[in-house]
């Protein structure tokens, strides 16, 4: 009788055990199930976001150094991804994709650009906000220089001043060439205004600011030619200066036409 008793307890302790285990494995495996899910769905909304990023300025870029920053960023996530999916070809196609998009080439400063509407104007400054945070996010995690966050950082000011243009460049090509020369030498001189106080350093803003002084110059050329055939040149500039709604940009674009003149 005492054996069966001992027989049945260790029975009991035996199968007390085996649940425990086998209660405990689950338990694991259910964890770790768990926390490859939510590392999947981590990894995922942070590889989308990096390609919102990407998509959202890609149609305003003229340079690549702040899209690739987001594209390293946006293949590690992927490359990472492939450990935590359970369709794994899917993944490698967005890689290929990435990898091939990324190959492309920016499009030439389009110093002749349509009109933005105020939505579009909208838009593009939220994301060049939603860009320059993630920029930010990206140098506290060492992933980018602070040299590079600086580049990448005078990039998107420039982006911002150039949607900023946009209307008054629209306007001022049009006017130009419809042959309406007094407001397109005022609209001229009102962006040339903005970019010589605005203290950007970028080779897109010295192409604009060059395209503004030469159209500034074919404007007054007529006048300057009148001028110098003129028996008086010191009152014909005179007037001209008085006449100009933007003196200074006429000013400069005088002075470069007539320095070298006897």
């Amino acid at each position: 009788m005492a054996t069966l008793q001992i027989l049945t307890i260790v029975i009991l302790f035996i199968i007390v055990l085996a649940s425990v285990v086998i209660g405990s494995r689950a338990h694991q495996k259910e964890r770790e199930i768990k926390e490859r899910r939510f590392k999947f769905l981590q990894l995922q909304n942070r590889a989308d976001r990096m390609e919102q990023h990407i998509i959202g300025l890609k149609d305003l870029h003229t340079d690549t150094i702040v899209s690739d920053a987001f594209y390293d960023f946006y293949l590690e996530n992927l490359r990472e991804l492939l450990s935590y999916t359970d369709d794994p070809e899917k993944v490698e196609a967005r890689i290929a994709r990435a990898e091939q998009d990324r190959e492309q080439e920016p499009a030439p400063l389009n110093l002749e650009p349509g009109e933005m509407s105020f939505p579009e104007k909208t838009k593009y400054k939220e994301r060049l906000t939603k860009a320059a945070k993630m920029l930010l996010y990206l140098r506290r995690k060492g992933r980018i220089s602070n040299t590079h966050y600086k580049l990448c950082y005078t990039y998107l000011r420039w982006l911002n001043l150039w949607i900023q243009l946009n209307r008054q460049l629209v306007q001022a090509n049009k006017h130009f060439h419809s042959g309406q020369t007094r407001v397109a030498s005022t609209l001229f001189g009102v962006i040339n205004s903005h970019l010589k106080s605005n203290n950007i350093d970028r080779p897109e803003k010295k192409e604009l600011e060059k395209y503004v002084d030469m159209r500034i110059k074919e404007i007054i050329a007529p006048q300057i030619a009148a001028i110098q055939e003129s028996e008086n040149p010191e009152e014909a500039l005179a007037d001209l200066m008085l006449e100009a709604k933007t003196p200074d940009a006429v000013a400069a674009a005088i002075s470069e036409e007539l320095k070298d003149q006897p």
